[in-house]
């Protein structure tokens, strides 16, 4: 599990569903924004400028299908 303010790139796996600060790189412009990003799925690349990309974890959130008042139990 990643901390708040833990840092990845294009092709990291999402470590914790939530909100992540976006950082291009410096060439794009300060483009800084927001974006949700989902446990498992990988962190893609910008259009702009690809792999120079970095998302930090601002908040984290349970995805809803990881939560227990969401999840389908089998009955024995």
């Amino acid at each position: 599990m990643a901390g708040v303010g833990s840092l990845f790139k294009p092709g990291d796996k999402v470590p914790n569903s939530g909100i992540y600060d976006v950082m291009h790189d410096p060439l794009h412009g300060d483009k800084r924004h927001q974006v949700t990003c989902v446990y498992s799925e990988p962190f893609p690349p910008c259009n702009h400028c690809g792999k120079h990309v970095r998302f930090r974890l601002a908040v984290k959130a349970l995805h809803v299908r990881q939560h227990a008042y969401f999840t389908k139990r089998t009955q024995p």
